[in-house]
């Protein structure tokens, strides 16, 4: 029973003939990680909220409230950072509630091109 010949020997053929090759199809990824990161972190995060949620979130409470452990402030910032997320401030652009410094130096003189010049001579006398 004669099939489908496979790519190998086809190719072999073209290339007898003078003609180009067919590529073969790339393999699918034996990867873990799904290629793109969006997927990855989708998958991180249904991990996260499906077995370990509560052991991470007590994880990062308890470095925060250690004063010895070295990730504190890291953990600190994690939890204020969920409390009062940025998007919260970055939302009133509307309103300055910045404070704006202004630096001008002290005894600056000022030169003012309208004034009238008197051309003359100096006389003794």
């Amino acid at each position: 029973m004669a099939g489908r010949r496979s790519i190998d020997e086809t190719n072999k053929i073209r290339a007898s003939l003078g003609l180009s090759v067919i590529p073969k199809a790339k393999k699918k990824s034996t990867a873990i990680l799904p290629n793109e990161r969006k997927a990855r972190a989708q998958e991180i995060l249904s991990e996260m909220l499906t077995k370990k949620s509560k052991a991470i979130v007590q994880r990062i409470m308890d470095k925060a409230l250690n004063d010895e452990d070295e990730d504190q402030m890291a953990c600190l910032k994690l939890c204020v950072d969920r409390m009062i997320p940025v998007s919260y401030f970055e939302k009133e652009k509307s309103g300055n509630k910045g404070v704006t410094i202004q630096i001008v130096g002290v005894g600056q003189t000022t030169i003012q091109e309208d004034e009238d010049v008197i051309d003359g001579e100096v006389i003794d006398g």
